[in-house]
């Protein structure tokens, strides 16, 4: 793969139904306030709940689960909504499992399939997970089972290939999860870069995610370390024989995991990360144990960001990587944001397995409320969700909002 190929990336809810029900006077008739409860069951039932899974942990990030109902309050557009639906602790989950396949070199390849594997260890007897795996293709692997033996077979028998439509994987996963009942969740497994994705972009994922209200929690790999080192590499080599070259393009494992090292070649500056700045302050993005803010940000519901000019001297390589990953670290902390999920960083073997047991710990722990929205609406437009616990020194992690799917044409 040539390196032009290499670095010319493509860079890339629930419908709401009013009930509004009127007060009856006194001197009604218990035959009328029978027909009353009646017709006001029927407007209720034909409605949809807006469901808002979270977490709540303590000051040192342990799970708290002993809340109840009155715990807890909905706030919806900055009005405070009645709890029309509770669901208690210990649950089974709905969960697909997406793992990112792309250019991965066999020992990478064979990382992901152990790791992703140990995952399906963490399934109790009612829990139900797909399989998904995708690079230029997307392969649906299973339906939803609780075959741990089928599950790990479809993991172990994934096979690499070239291309990553992140995108249009995230919403094949999202459509498979949509008339789950329950708790449900997508678990992707990627470094966040989409590839010439074409049936799906960033604002139709992301949007998609806040109608179906899945949590989506990621398992993110760092795969900037070496595509800068082999780059660079790559253009060192051509500067000295002023011959084309060749990148293979195939991801070996980070040198965390036991894979090779970053060149020390001084010629092979270290990979720097661009600045973005939120509320007046600055964060760097691109280091695997740095969580990046939210960029992309449709509908302008999150704080608004900006990205700080690039100085002066960055070489047309680094403006390429730093835009490139910082729009897909802007993609999956989006994602998670507004799902209620968070990311984990692959760092190495154990932190990925425990990663993935802590994700089936906080499925299985999710407090599920539900509210009816206050409003007739198909608008199409998002809604802002706070959720508010009444015990002291907890966080809560929960889903910023929700679309109200617009009418069908």
């Amino acid at each position: 793969m040539k390196r032009t190929s290499i670095i010319g990336f493509i860079f890339a809810s629930i419908i709401s139904l009013a009930i509004t029900l009127s007060a009856f006077a006194s001197h009604q008739s218990p035959q009328d306030e029978q027909k009353a409860d009646k017709d006001q069951d029927s407007v209720r039932l034909s409605a949809t709940l807006v469901q808002v899974p979270a977490i709540v942990t303590d000051r040192t990030g342990k799970l708290v689960t002993d809340l109840t109902q009155k715990d807890f309050t909905v706030y919806e557009d900055g009005k405070q909504q009645p709890v029309a639906m509770f669901a208690t602790v210990k649950q089974p989950f709905n969960a697909v499992l997406l793992l990112d396949t792309s250019n991965s070199a066999q020992d990478r390849l064979r990382a992901i399939q152990s790791t992703a594997a140990s995952f399906t260890h963490q399934l109790e007897p009612k829990d139900q997970m797909m399989v998904i795996s995708f690079d230029n293709e997307i392969r649906q692997l299973t339906d939803f089972t609780n075959d741990a033996k089928e599950l790990e077979a479809a993991i172990r028998g994934t096979e690499s290939g070239f291309g990553k439509l992140l995108y249009e994987a995230v919403t094949r996963a999202l459509e498979q999860l949509r008339d789950r009942e329950g708790r449900r969740a997508v678990i992707l497994f990627s470094d966040g870069v989409d590839m010439r994705s074409i049936e799906a972009t960033v604002e139709s994922s992301t949007r998609l995610a806040e109608e179906i209200g899945a949590v989506i929690y990621v398992v993110r790999f760092d795969t900037r370390w070496w595509l800068e080192a082999e780059a660079r590499s790559h253009e060192a080599e051509r500067s000295k024989t002023n011959l084309p070259g060749n990148i293979d393009g195939r991801i070996p494992l980070p040198p965390e995991f036991g894979g090779p090292e970053v060149p020390s070649n001084p010629e092979i500056p270290a990979p720097k990360a661009p600045r973005i700045e939120i509320g007046g302050g600055g964060i760097e993005v691109g280091s695997p144990r740095r969580q990046p803010p939210v960029v992309y940000d449709p509908g302008n519901v999150n704080t608004p960001t900006r990205r700080v000019p690039e100085p002066e001297m960055s070489d047309p390589l680094t403006k390429n990587l730093n835009k490139l990953y910082g729009e897909a670290n802007a993609y999956l902390q989006t994602l998670t944001s507004r799902t209620g999920g968070r990311i984990f960083e692959a760092e190495t073997f154990e932190t990925t397995r425990s990663a993935f047991a802590r994700i089936a710990d906080e499925m299985r722990n999710l407090y599920m409320l539900g509210y009816y929205p206050p409003t007739n609406r198909r608008d199409n437009k998002y809604h802002k969700i706070k959720l508010e616990v009444a015990r002291k020194d907890v966080q809560v992690r929960a889903r910023t909002g929700y679309r109200a799917e617009g009418n069908k044409q």
